[in-house]
């Protein structure tokens, strides 16, 4: 959800294809001065429009041709760290994400990329390093999700004050947008016992951009009934059920359901 992998926004593929056609068969001076960089680019291009697609190996297949192009780009390492995450391939993922970085140190979007995919291997330590500069860049529009990212690591390591700070960022930052950041804030609450404060972050989860966002739903009835409101609490699991039939969070929820009083 709301702290991603920072996937760059996406041409539309088949116009992009459809380019690369026209100047390799095109003899056209303009045409044949288009630069082996610039060349790469479109084939990223193609690459980010096939994720948003949801084909990985596509945009593999085409990440490949960049490199062909210019090994040197780094979007391509940043836009193949992403396929290879969709493909659950986490340690090639890491490591196309730092080729990336290597590249270009200050590139915002691949930092925080790698953050994430740290802290999905559970190395804290390199991630809180690798999400510093993204974090507090004010020109990144994501540095939202890197603080968020911060915020996960200092909550899972039971430093609730210093994950407060870099949530509470997040969400100055991107109000709307920030709904990982409302969900592990409603954590923090929850572990304190301030029950009401945890109901009102997690409904902040699952609204309008955060609505699918299935465990900040059974996080919030969960928070419910820990509140000792128990009739939002069954209304909330069979919320939850209805509109996330045939999941795990939706079992999840008739279990607890189950026990109420």
């Amino acid at each position: 959800m709301g702290f991603g992998l920072g996937m760059p926004k996406a041409l539309a593929p088949l116009f992009l294809i459809a380019l690369f056609a026209v100047s390799g068969c095109s003899s056209t001076p303009a045409e044949k001065n288009i630069s082996s960089t610039d060349r790469a680019r479109l084939y990223v291009e193609a690459a980010n429009g096939a994720l948003a697609e949801g084909d990985p190996t596509g945009a593999l297949v085409l990440l490949k041709k960049a490199e062909t192009e210019n090994n040197e780009v780094p979007e391509i390492f940043h836009s193949r760290a992403i396929a290879l995450y969709v493909k659950r391939d986490i340690k090639g993922a890491i490591e196309s994400a730092r080729r990336a970085v290597e590249i270009k140190p200050d590139y915002a979007d691949a930092n925080n990329t790698l953050g994430k995919l740290l802290i999905d291997a559970g190395d804290y330590n390199a991630a809180e390093k690798v999400l510093q500069s993204p974090a507090s860049n004010v020109l990144y529009r994501e540095s939202y999700k890197s603080n968020t990212s911060l915020g996960i690591i200092h909550y899972r390591r039971g430093n609730l004050a210093k994950a407060t700070e870099n949530l509470d960022k997040a969400i100055f930052d991107a109000p709307v947008a920030a709904c990982m950041a409302y969900y592990y804030r409603g954590h923090v609450y929850l572990k304190k016992g301030e029950f009401k404060n945890a109901i009102r972050d997690y409904g902040l989860a699952t609204r309008k951009v955060c609505a699918n966002f299935a465990d900040a739903h059974l996080a919030l009835a969960t928070a419910y009934e820990r509140n000792k409101d128990y009739e939002l609490a069954r209304k909330k699991y069979l919320d939850i059920k209805m509109n996330f039939p045939n999941t795990k969070i939706a079992d999840q929820a008739m279990d607890r359901l189950r026990y109420l009083p």
